[in-house]
């Protein structure tokens, strides 16, 4: 039974005993890491504690040393962040990759924007380059 009297859920999105040095130093250490369904997750810590780290192991930005990532209970394995957004992994960065010129919606879908399908989209994607 979970604190609230319900029954125990999986987590939609764990870590165990997840190890990333760089050279000598150590920056997670067997950290383990669970989300719930339904819970909306914001990580905070000292500078140095590790929280990138975390984040860009989960969301396949780097590749963890030691330990595993399960995604609805199966074992996962992201090469690059582009496969865990498939996956439905997202993450949101701080204000300082924003733009303040755009809205909320706009910051959050910049670079991820809806384009018409065929050749018109294409152009566009073109002269957004």
């Amino acid at each position: 039974m979970d604190q609230k009297g319900g029954s125990l859920m999986t987590p939609i999105l764990s870590a165990r005993q997840i190890t990333k040095k760089f050279g000598r130093v150590v920056a997670l250490d067997n950290c383990d890491f669970d989300l719930m369904p339904g819970e909306v997750l914001g990580v905070i810590g000292d500078n140095g504690a590790g929280k990138s780290t975390l984040i860009k192991a989960l969301s396949g930005a780097l590749r963890p040393d030691h330990g595993e990532v399960r995604l609805e209970g199966e074992l996962v394995q992201f090469h690059e962040p582009l496969e865990a957004r498939r996956a439905g992994i997202e993450t949101v960065y701080q204000n300082l990759a924003l733009s303040p010129a755009l809205s909320i919606a706009d910051n959050m879908f910049l670079g991820r924007e809806i384009r018409k399908p065929g050749p018109l989209g294409s152009v566009f994607r073109f002269l957004d380059r």
